[in-house]
């Protein structure tokens, strides 16, 4: 699956417009980099990245409560 197929995924799961879901993305991306880069890429990539979607997905629901 490459980025254009996630986009439209994730706009057509959430009803979300794509341009949005491409912002976030991006910003997620970008996020992500910098946060793996700063770990200095040690084997704490799987963990980082659970965290963080941990992170993402527990504030979406306490937004949405």
């Amino acid at each position: 699956m490459n980025k254009t197929e996630v986009i439209s995924r994730v706009a057509e799961m959430t009803g979300i417009d794509p341009i949005a879901c491409t912002k976030v993305l991006d910003a997620f991306e970008e996020v992500l980099s910098k946060e793996l880069a700063r770990k200095g890429w040690k084997n704490e990539i799987f963990e980082t990245v659970f965290k963080i979607m941990s992170n993402v997905k527990n504030k979406r629901n306490t937004q949405q409560e």
